[in-house]
């Protein structure tokens, strides 16, 4: 690492999902500046005013650099040593008295951006075996990971519009110009979009409100929150009528899900969707008239109460379109970093159940909204514990204050994170994690859904103040397996210990490049001599572009560090035979729960009341970095926008404060009117600490079978405050 003053290097953001790729200078450990890169292979320049507050971030002074212990409600900074060893033996006093399962584990967020905390919290999970594991997963993507897991085999199975070949772009729920892409990593959104034009295609946006994407689309659907489902129906059965179901897919259970489907008639449709019905029929036309159409959703599908089906019926029309992993459609990017084959057999979802509510485990977790119940109450098997790691659910899920006040009851409570949040405030232990250019960076989970096949890294840049989030994550995990605090050369041998574990079931693989090889030859070839950065590279050697370790030509990890703007592998390819993991290779059209959703889909008609949906804001990240004076500059992002009809109804104006009540709670708002969202709608972002949006959402608000909180469509009273 460099360490003269005044100099520059390139940096990929850790801060969302669009991985931009950023260029930082710095006089000494200090950042001065964060502007784009401009020969960055996948994000081409393009920056958002979360990326240059990185600067502000990484120099801020309020974020944690040692860690705290919560004594007799004060906090007291402490050594490492104390911290570790009070964590550790908490946990393990707990873990005695009441078994694995009284200690739950919640990753957050910014940990998918973080690989060395993603991979050590894997390590503490497995060495724990709770079931108690939520994750931010259940707060707004587990219903599209349920779907792709009984559709495909696969939940982190994610079709992407390949919009460098699109031809019709049909967008449910999403606002990409803002957000550059969820589970659909596009930077410079604006520009695609340009270039889609430009070939003679067409955006079409279906959402309640007229967003900053619905701005530029070629036309927009306002439609009842929660009624993208049957419009997908109306969608799908009208193709059917037109056009014989594709028959190179390998499907089943393809005439029991039309049976499900023809239970609804198109008059069914515009009722639930506020949708006229010749523009559903418009709509149908127009996309069976594109050669290469593609539909994609994201947060306003999966955060309602018809999540599930919603993101379920997405892949079916595409797959009536023809357009399932045909270039321009919806395909599958390949993530650079290997992964392990797994037993299929059985799906990972419904293997067990949750104590309290008996809600279904989804790819390994429970749902968020279900964590207070299980913490609450006096029985002997309840949770007593929480490991957090970069989370903030105190102010995430439904019913906030409940699991606020759920939390702040357990026995013992550590959290690993670089500020004191709402969750933390009452945590017994808070262990500081790095500034972003201090630890290295490799995007191993949402690599798998870029627009275009890439491979990026971005190592440490500056040292680290204290030990990183993988020694810290490493060190728990190694007290909670040998019951004490690890010395250096303890914690140095366990990391060889994971290191080998890792590298044995890569070689134990049939269906991986390593099979047979030996263990320890693999492990005297990874590169970096210590860190996580050794398992970055066995994945990447062990990868689709990878040299399986000196077996071929390939992509090392030594090699991407070489080339700090990445490395273009070309357009996604058709990879469906890889994809579908299912046993017998067939997709799987009519999942028992699938079934189900579609035939009990919660109502959306019109309502005499007000429904809220959620407002992304390019300033924000949900309940985080609202500290950031560059973020919080000019214009409050919190207010909440109403058509203009409905507030003059209620002798509101733009700039009047409004009280918005539901689940029991109120929060006051200052109010934009506009035109530019449906009737009945008011909108607002979440996760903010002046009016936390998620406490008017009750607990029993959710998606089944996922147990996500529905938190689009929620009904609410609006008056004009006082």
């Amino acid at each position: 690492m460099e360490t003269s003053s005044d100099r520059k290097a390139q940096r990929i953001c850790t801060l969302c999902e669009a991985a931009c790729g950023l260029t930082a200078t710095f006089v000494g450990d200090r950042v001065e500046s964060v502007w784009a890169n401009d020969d960055d292979v996948f994000s081409r320049g393009h920056i958002c005013p979360k990326g240059i507050a990185l600067a502000e971030l990484h120099n801020d002074p309020s974020r944690l650099h040692r860690p705290l212990v919560r004594e007799s409600a004060a906090w007291h900074e402490v050594d490492w040593s104390v911290a570790l060893g009070t964590t550790i033996a908490r946990l393990n006093a707990i873990r005695e008295a009441h078994g694995d399962d009284a200690v739950a584990l919640y990753l957050g967020n910014p940990t998918t951006h973080n690989i060395g905390l993603a991979t050590g919290s894997g390590v503490i999970a497995r060495t724990l075996k709770s079931k108690q594991f939520y994750s931010a997963a259940s707060v707004d993507q587990m219903p599209k990971q349920l779907a792709n897991e009984l559709m495909f085999g696969d939940d982190m199975a994610w079709p992407v519009p390949d919009i460098e070949r699109c031809e019709t772009l049909l967008i449910f729920g999403a606002n990409p110009v803002v957000s550059n892409g969820s589970f659909w990593m596009i930077p410079k959104f604006r520009e695609h979009l340009r270039a889609l034009k430009a070939r003679g295609g067409r955006m079409i946006t279906v959402d309640p409100r007229r967003t900053e994407t619905a701005r530029v689309a070629d036309e927009h659907f306002y439609i009842q929150p929660a009624g993208d489902a049957w419009l997908l129906i109306g969608l799908i059965n009208l193709i059917r009528a037109e056009r014989a179901f594709p028959d190179h897919y390998r499907v089943r259970g393809r005439d029991k899900l039309f049976a499900a489907l023809d239970r609804y008639a198109l008059d069914d449709v515009e009722p639930h969707t506020g949708i006229e019905r010749d523009r559903i029929e418009a709509l149908a036309g127009t996309l069976l008239q594109s050669t290469r159409a593609v539909a994609y959703g994201r947060i306003g599908t999966t955060l309602q109460a018809n999540g599930t089906a919603t993101s379920f019926l997405i892949e079916v029309l595409n797959m009536a379109l023809g357009s399932l992993d045909a270039p321009g459609g919806a395909m599958f990017p390949e993530q650079p970093f290997a992964d392990f084959s797994r037993d299929k057999s059985v799906l990972n979802f419904d293997r067990y159940k949750s104590r309290v509510g008996g809600r279904p485990e989804v790819a390994g977790q429970f749902p968020l909204s279900a964590m207070a119940e299980e913490m609450e109450g006096t029985s002997d098997d309840r949770v007593r514990a929480l490991i957090c790691f970069a989370g903030n659910p105190a102010m995430s899920t439904t019913d906030s204050p409940r699991l606020k006040r759920a939390i702040a009851d357990l026995d013992f409570h550590v959290s690993i994170d670089i500020y004191q949040s709402e969750t933390n405030e009452t945590a017994d232990v808070i262990l500081p994690g790095c500034s972003p250019f201090e630890e290295c960076h490799y995007d191993q989970f949402f690599g798998a859904t870029t627009f275009r096949n890439v491979a990026r890294y971005s190592p440490a840049i500056l040292d680290p103040q204290h030990a990183d989030e993988w020694e810290v994550t490493l060190a728990i995990a190694f007290g909670l397996k040998r019951g004490h605090t690890p010395s250096t050369q303890e914690l140095r041998e366990y990391e060889d210990e994971v290191v080998a574990g890792t590298i044995a079931r890569y070689v134990a693989d049939p269906n991986g490049p390593l099979f047979g090889r030996d263990v320890q030859d693999i492990a005297g070839l990874i590169e970096p001599p210590r860190g996580v950065e050794r398992l970055i590279d066995l994945g990447i050697r062990a990868g689709r572009w990878g040299d399986h370790f000196e077996a071929r030509e390939g992509l090392t990890l030594k090699q991407l560090e070489d080339e700090p703007n990445g490395v273009d592998l070309g357009p996604v390819e058709p990879r469906l035979d890889v994809v579908v993991k299912h046993p017998d290779k067939h997709i799987d059209l009519a999942p028992a729960a699938i079934i189900e959703a579609i035939s009990s889909l919660v109502p959306t008609e019109a309502r005499s009341g007000f429904q809220m949906i959620g407002r992304r804001n390019v300033k924000t990240n949900n309940s985080w970095l609202h500290g950031l004076k560059r973020l919080n500059r000019g214009r409050d992002v919190v207010f909440a926008t109403m058509h203009e009809a409905d507030a003059a109804a209620l002798d509101i104006v733009a700039g009047d404060t409004i009280q918005i009540t539901g689940n029991g709670h109120s929060l006051r708002l200052p109010v934009e009117t506009t035109t530019e969202i449906a009737r009945g709608v008011v909108a607002f972002p979440h996760g903010h600490r002046q009016a936390n949006y998620n406490d008017l959402v009750k607990s029993i608000d959710i998606d089944e079978p996922t147990g996500t909180g529905a938190m689009n469509g929620i009904e609410i009273e609006v008056v004009k405050a006082e």
